[in-house]
């Protein structure tokens, strides 16, 4: 599916530089729209939710068994706002690159404001016999410096996504997180064909990408200067930076998720 929405390349001025871009998101109201569509049913995991509380509707058989289930769904935690932008960077990298994101995050947790460890986002990208592994760190951030506090230190967004292009062991513990997760043939087909060309590769054939998602304007100091150390595209696992520039605050991005669409 292509982007739904208005978008200008803000950086870098080389068309032929696709490894890390400044992406301005320009329509007020297709962002809003966008908010409350594709991203608020990811960040809730709408469809799950929705299956799960049909199942219980139906064994709920008194009217006991029925306020039950209702104080029971009426019991969930708002999503914060790097929960929204994490699902954010989710739904772009579908409608942009086709990605595949086998499972929902949301399922995994065991406390309702539990933050996981590990990758931020994993799934596939690529369709067929070019399917490979996709891992990628997510940040949201409000600040006013250039770059934001979120892209250094040991936390910080590059840091992160140089440790899932060259360590083993992470790239070993999100590989078995995913095929337990591969639970069609569908998508159980496209963890093979993405194993076998990562195991025939040397562990070099998969995808990286790192997304920082902005409120305010774009400036290319955001990314420079881990951008222009992957410029070229020939390094291995393939790797990406993209910073999205947002028109709405993102302290807005939870009251402006949660009105129903029209």
């Amino acid at each position: 599916m292509p982007l739904e929405l208005k978008i200008t390349k803000a950086y870098p001025n080389d068309l032929a530089t696709d490894c890390w871009r400044g992406l301005v998101i320009d329509d007020h109201a297709e962002f809003d729209l966008y908010l409350r569509g594709p991203v608020w049913e990811r960040v809730t995991d709408a469809a799950f939710e929705k299956e799960f509380s049909a199942d219980l509707d139906a064994l709920a058989t008194t009217g006991m068994a029925s306020d039950t289930l209702s104080a029971l769904l009426d019991a969930t935690v708002e999503p914060l706002d790097w929960e929204i932008g994490e699902a954010m960077a989710e739904c772009l990298l579908t409608d942009e690159h086709g990605a595949v994101w086998p499972w929902n995050e949301n399922r995994d947790r065991k406390t309702p404001k539990a933050s996981l460890p590990g990758a931020d986002i994993v799934g596939f990208l690529g369709s067929g016999p070019d399917t490979v592994f996709l891992f990628g760190e997510v940040k949201t951030s409000s600040d006013k410096d250039n770059p934001p506090g979120v892209m250094a230190g040991r936390g910080g967004l590059a840091h992160q996504i140089d440790l899932l292009a060259n360590h083993k062991d992470a790239q070993h513990t999100l590989l078995k997180w995913l095929y337990a997760r591969c639970t069609t043939a569908e998508l159980m087909a496209m963890f093979k064909v993405a194993a076998a060309k990562y195991l025939s590769s040397g562990g070099k054939d998969f995808a990286v990408v790192g997304v920082l998602l902005r409120d305010t304007p774009a400036h290319r100091d955001d990314l420079r200067t881990r951008g222009t150390a992957i410029d070229d595209g020939t390094g291995s696992p393939r790797m990406r930076l993209d910073a999205w520039y947002t028109p709405r605050p993102i302290a807005d991005w939870l009251s402006i998720a949660k009105v129903s669409p029209a």
